[in-house]
Parts: structure tokens; sequence; C-alpha cells
């Protein structure tokens, strides 16, 4: 795929890529991408994590939950946005929420966003990345309102199949630091070619 392709049809193809994968390879996968993400310094210095739920041929970070103080994110009706909420145990604080997505129960507070920018590392999902940190995502823009304030490092975390050579850039998109695979743990340049 290149970059004259539109977003939708990008989307399709890498979707398709990490839909391909067996069920034994994305659960091995999954299990190497959450050690790469361990054996950063960044992850191993800071007490609180964004995270993301799986849905469907996403890396698994569940393993990571008992590790630090863990957030998800949960739709505002209201604010058609979503919020993070802390999570503690991922059998009794979640629900399905909207797109089918399972997420933080709606008796949980909310993080303030302010601290959120301030304090969490995200750990950001995607249907592809390129390595100048340019993220496609379902669409919506939902994570990058999510990400437009946080000062910590956001790393993109895929399947190596999903990362692009080159994808399209809007004013609007927030750009990742990091890109996390199973294979590799990268530094986002934005230069990068």
């Amino acid at each position: 795929m290149n970059l004259s392709s539109g977003k939708s049809e990008l989307r399709k193809f890498y979707s398709s890529r990490r839909k391909a994968l067996s069920r034994e390879e994305l659960a091995d996968c999954s299990i190497r991408i959450c050690g790469r993400i361990r054996e950063l310094d960044v992850y191993r210095n800071t007490e609180c994590v964004a995270g993301f739920f799986a849905l469907g041929a996403e890396p698994d970070l569940s393993s990571l939950v008992p590790e630090k103080r863990f957030f998800l994110p949960r739709y505002n009706a209201a604010s058609e946005a979503y919020e993070m909420v802390e999570i503690r145990n991922v059998e009794s604080d979640l629900v399905i929420g909207r797109y089918n997505i399972p997420e933080p129960h709606p008796e949980l507070e909310a993080a303030d966003p302010a601290w959120c920018g301030a304090n969490l590392l995200y750990l950001v999902p995607a249907v592809a990345c390129d390595l100048a940190g340019v993220r496609l995502g379902r669409g919506g823009g939902f994570y990058d309102r999510l990400l437009a304030a946080s000062r910590l490092p956001k790393i993109g975390v895929i399947f190596s199949c999903q990362i692009a050579e080159k994808l399209p850039c809007e004013e609007h998109d927030v750009r990742l630091d990091m890109v996390v695979t199973e294979e590799v743990s990268v530094v986002c340049e934005p230069d990068f070619k």
C-alpha cells in the first residue's frame, strides 16, 4: 500500500493483515509485545499506564494490568469523547461499551483529564503505524483528542505486520513517540523517510 491510498483503503489493508494471524500467533505475539513493553525504561519508571482492551485481532495487554495503576478508555456520551478510568480487576471492572468494546464500569470514577496528561504513559492501539510516529486509527479522532494533552511518551502497540512505510498525516493527528511490536521497539523519528 502506498501514501496515495485513502485512509479507508489503508485501514482495510492493515486490518486484513492483522486478521490473517492465527489465534496462536496472536497469543504468542501479544506475550512478546508485553515483554518488550516491560523492558522499556519509560514503562519501568512510570506508575500509571493507559492501555486498551484488545478488540478482535489487537495485541492483548491484560497481563500488564496487575503491574501498574492501569487505566482504560470509557466512552462518555455526554461529552462524545473518551475518558480514562482506573481499573483493578479485568474480570469485575469491565462492561461491554460503545462499539462492543469492553470498557470500565459506569460506576467507576473517571480520572481528571489534566492529571491524565501529566501522569499517564499511553499504550495506544492502531490499525497501522509508520516509523515517523504517524498512527492510523479506526477513524473518528478519539485517541488524538485523548493524546493531545499527554506530556509522557505515547507508544503505539501493534503487530509487525502493521508497520507501514509511510502513512498520511493530518494537522490534528498526534504523533507517537515509540512503536512496539513483537519484533522491535522503535523510537519514532518525525523526519523518517
